[in-house]
């Protein structure tokens, strides 16, 4: 699935229509472990997680969250080592 855009403000801004979530889950005690695989271009890149919730739909708008934000701290570091090496 693509990683909705923020709908709040303070969620961190919407993710290029490149990056992707794919969306897992597995039985922890009473609750879920729920997980999302981001990819780039059909390109694994990494994984982020989130324990004791129950519902699905809020533990994915929890994940798109997380996802958005190390996206842009992502992005941000690729711009500014691409500009170092441009330089040298």
């Amino acid at each position: 699935m693509n990683i909705s855009p923020a709908r709040d403000p303070a969620d961190p801004p919407a993710a290029p229509p490149d990056w992707t979530i794919e969306v897992g889950s597995e039985p922890v005690g009473e609750s879920f472990y729920f997980f999302a695989d981001v990819k780039r271009a059909g390109k694994a890149m990494f994984r982020v997680g989130i324990g004791g919730v129950a519902e699905e739909e809020k533990a994915k708008k929890l994940l798109a969250a997380k996802a958005r934000e190390w996206i842009g701290e992502f992005l941000i570091r690729e711009q500014q080592s691409g500009a170092s090496s441009q330089d040298c």
